[in-house]
């Protein structure tokens, strides 16, 4: 990696980037008006993070950007088509199971962050191959889960004839789920391509 670029930098901008995209959405979310420039920044913000994070890890593992992409698209047209045909929708039980998992996840990561600094070498021991492929497929089906939903937004949207900005959020909605797919993917693709190499 260092022979690429120094890993501090690399992950300097990574968190940088991640920081300023979550108070982007924040905005958005609380204050629709300014959706459409805080969903510019989001995109651009994303674009270049998730693009380096990419670039870097595609010398390491050649074809793992095809992977996330093609993967990413397909999830978004399997959803779209089950959403489009009936078979999936949104609803107030759909909605509460993915915001629960969201919340469990969120509680989760802070638990493994406050016991990886207390005790690394458990939470290294924790995450067998197994395990991380696991949680990998279950953040992936979270996120298609969480696309019907933004389906479901966009379609109330349109139906209620709210004002444009609120247009700017459902965009945005939609940024947010596939980067989180695409993420997911992408580090699924390289946890078995990984295993593969050794």
């Amino acid at each position: 990696l260092a022979q690429v670029m120094p890993e501090g930098l690399l992950f300097g901008i990574l968190i940088s980037s991640g920081i300023f995209a979550f108070i982007s959405v924040l905005l958005a979310m609380f204050v629709p008006k300014l959706a459409a420039s805080m969903s510019i920044l989001y995109a651009v913000l994303q674009g270049f993070t998730y693009g380096l994070l990419t670039w870097v890890l595609e010398m390491y593992f050649p074809g793992v950007a095809s992977i996330a992409l093609l993967g990413t698209a397909l999830v978004f047209g399997v959803m779209f088509t089950l959403y489009n045909t009936g078979l999936l929708r949104g609803s107030n039980l759909l909605r509460s199971v993915v915001f629960g998992a969201l919340l469990t996840v969120l509680v989760g990561s802070l638990i493994v962050g406050i016991v990886g600094l207390v005790n690394p070498e458990y939470i290294n021991g924790f995450f067998s191959y197994e395990v991380t492929i696991a949680i990998s497929l279950i953040l992936i089906v979270m996120g298609a889960l969480m696309l019907t939903l933004d389906f479901d937004r966009a379609e109330s949207v349109v139906k209620m004839g709210l004002p444009k900005h609120y247009e700017w959020t459902v965009a945005l909605g939609f940024m947010v789920t596939l980067i989180w797919i695409y993420y997911n993917i992408l580090r699924l693709a390289v946890t078995v391509m990984g295993r593969n190499n050794n």
